[in-house]
């Protein structure tokens, strides 16, 4: 009771809308107080709900429902009830290409951390799509917090001049479109943004890259990671699951070292039923962002396929993510460690 679940990049638009789900995961009745937020931090509403043990409720377009429009925003659940166990989630849908996707709930006031790192940012043209990463950065605090943002490219690929720094107020969220280009004046390029404060603080930092076609986008959110979330030696492996890569998808791994020190990852494609893994080590320097193509595995066709990730020397913290695109749509589905 009194717990709040903090979603953002959330919308209600010509361009968007929004699901909002709720669960209720420990049997018992629960109620819930959704509160919707501009990104300046000024209410817009607060919506009460309610769910039975174990309920799952999606609430479609449930920011039009309640007469609410919202380019960009956010939402918070509160628990009100003394029973009950709830998480939430959100489903932002492009209206032109019902893309979904899927935002990731944090609990307010449960990070503390001076770095954070959004792996897998982009300002790309391939031929084949227009990546670009959209930044959210919400100062759950009561204090404003001076940030400081500077990029690591992937090997290959240019990088910025300099970091760049923002002061983000107290409920405010920062948001920052096209990031790559508005905070360093680059494009074609690929990496990980890494955010510093000078003290603890309690951001809640968020992407979203998307091809940008001329009818819509298709999308993935991906949630900054701390060196706490982050592994190291000793430390055990992270699972990424569900990968592919044939003619229908292709998968991208990515890596970003957290701590700014360096690392060396063990990734090992598992394939089901095999009793083997291939694996290769991939040496990070710190801060340094790599992405790798399932494909390099050479194992052919892959289907259902399961990568670890382990840090095998160094003093650096590591963190994966998995990528899976579909060949036709370009639409990315983000794949966290587990």
């Amino acid at each position: 009771q009194g717990s709040r679940i903090s979603l953002q990049q959330i919308a209600q638009s010509d361009a968007y809308r929004t699901n909002l789900g709720l669960v209720e995961a420990a049997g018992e009745n629960a109620t819930v107080l959704v509160h919707v937020f501009d990104n300046a931090g000024n209410p817009l509403a607060q919506i009460p709900e309610s769910l039975l043990p174990s309920e799952h409720l999606q609430l479609n377009n449930f920011l039009q429902t309640n007469g609410i429009a919202l380019t960009d925003g956010r939402i918070e659940v509160e628990i009100t009830s003394p029973t009950g166990k709830v998480s939430a989630y959100a489903s932002v849908v492009d209206n032109l290409t019902n893309d979904p996707l899927v935002v990731f709930p944090v609990t307010r006031g449960s990070v503390s951390a001076t770095r954070y790192v959004i792996p897998g940012v982009a300002d790309l043209n391939n031929g084949f799509a227009s990546w670009r990463s959209d930044l959210r950065l919400f100062n759950s605090g009561a204090s404003p917090v001076t940030a400081t943002l500077a990029y690591s490219p992937q090997p290959n690929n240019q990088g910025a001049s300099g970091p760049a720094q923002i002061t983000i107020q107290p409920g405010q969220v920062y948001p920052v479109d096209s990031a790559l280009f508005s905070l360093y004046g680059i494009t074609d390029t690929g990496g990980s943004i890494l955010v510093t404060t000078p003290s603890n603080s309690g951001l809640v930092v968020t992407a979203r890259t998307f091809d940008q076609t001329s009818n819509g986008t298709f999308g993935q959110f991906i949630p900054a990671v701390t060196p706490a979330d982050a592994i190291g030696v000793g430390d055990r492996s992270l699972q990424l699951l569900q990968l592919e890569s044939s003619d229908r998808y292709r998968t991208n791994i990515g890596l970003a070292e957290t701590s700014g020190n360096p690392a060396t990852a063990r990734v090992s494609l598992i394939l089901p039923d095999s009793k083997f893994a291939i694996h290769v080590d991939v040496p990070l320097a710190a801060n340094q962002f790599v992405q790798l193509p399932l494909a390099g595995f050479n194992a052919g066709t892959v289907y259902n396929g399961r990568v670890t990730v382990s840090v095998t020397s160094g003093s650096g913290r590591v963190t994966a993510y998995g990528s899976v695109i579909d060949q036709t749509t370009q639409d990315p589905t983000y794949v966290p460690a587990q």
